[in-house]
């Protein structure tokens, strides 16, 4: 038995590696224009640099060309792989355990909304202080343009990061750990994404297993259905939780390159009141567009190959 569940392990972390590993490089360009609005805090709008959405993708390629769309393509996918192979690793693990509690083994067990919940709550704490040191250098790498920082005061004194390596080491060294843990709170409260996400997921899945078990049919979920229950369940996580992941890009942004003028994001709470009191609601959903062109798509992806893999694997065990 135990070995049993840690060849399911095994197929679980190299489903979700290659899953998030795909649905990364497909979208990269589109998270890094969602990070880069994230970030613009000027009131004024004639002092930001992108004019939305579809401008902004058009500056960058004006200035950077093609390879701007692409900053910190490294950390993301290392990113990526890691949680999507750690999150489905843990998340599967854990409904396995509650199945085990009540009583039920084999492949096809159902769980409860509330054991769905937990089980993805876990998971997603696991993961995020595993892989925060990782996004925090995503983030400010796609906030460098081609070689350059992104905001020009004080720019000179500080250069780019060069490489992923490079940006860990220096930022460690400079910042300590606690630089490599920035907006780790939002990120531990974005925990709650995946978790609403996954409920969601898994009781489109059971709905659709129990209408073809109704008319006879066993087969499981298809990567085609897997994508529209992925889109689906995404879209609703996605527009309930954003706003935190504005507050927590701004959070792990460089400041030590801001202008003198620019506001100071310490952390969760400050960030989140002044971003709301010097904005408004809009300053929490800056880069939603791009966000949802990315997350929908890339969600579908990630499930419909996270799906397929593991069949994959399962059949070469028959």
């Amino acid at each position: 038995m135990a070995r049993d569940g840690a060849t399911q392990s095994a197929r679980d972390f190299i489903a979700g590696i290659t899953a998030g590993a795909s649905s990364t490089i497909a979208f990269q360009p589109l998270d890094v224009i969602k990070t880069r609005l994230q970030v613009q805090d000027e009131v004024d709008a004639s002092r930001r640099r992108y004019a939305g959405f579809a401008r902004g993708v058009r500056k960058i390629v004006a200035d950077e060309g093609v390879r701007g769309l692409y900053a910190g393509t490294t950390p993301a996918v290392i990113g990526s792989a890691v949680s999507w192979g750690a999150y489905f690793t843990c998340y599967n693990a854990a409904r396995r355990r509650y199945g085990a509690a009540r009583g039920e083994g084999g492949k096809d067990f159902e769980l409860s909304a509330r054991e769905n919940f937990y089980a993805a709550t876990e998971a997603g704490m696991v993961t995020t202080v595993l892989t925060n040191p990782i996004w925090v250098i995503k983030t400010r790498m796609q906030l460098q343009r081609a070689g350059t920082l992104a905001s020009g005061a004080g720019a000179a004194a500080e250069p780019p990061y060069s490489s992923f390596i490079d940006a860990l080491a220096r930022i460690a060294a400079k910042e300590g750990v606690g630089g490599l843990y920035k907006g780790l709170v939002p990120s531990l409260v974005l925990v709650s994404h995946g978790s609403i996400q996954f409920v969601a997921y898994e009781h489109l899945k059971t709905l659709a297993a129990r209408r073809r078990r109704g008319g006879g049919d066993a087969r499981g979920v298809d990567p085609s259905e897997a994508a529209a229950f992925g889109v689906l369940s995404k879209l609703f996580a996605a527009t309930v939780t954003y706003p935190i992941q504005v507050v927590r890009s701004r959070i792990q942004q460089r400041m030590d390159v801001r202008s003198a003028d620019a506001p100071t994001y310490a952390r969760f709470s400050q960030a989140l009141v002044q971003t709301l009191t010097r904005e408004g609601l809009s300053g929490l959903y800056k880069g939603m567009t791009p966000n949802i062109l990315r997350v929908l798509p890339s969600s579908a992806v990630t499930f419909a190959a996270y799906e397929t893999v593991t069949k994959l694997l399962a059949s070469n065990d028959d």
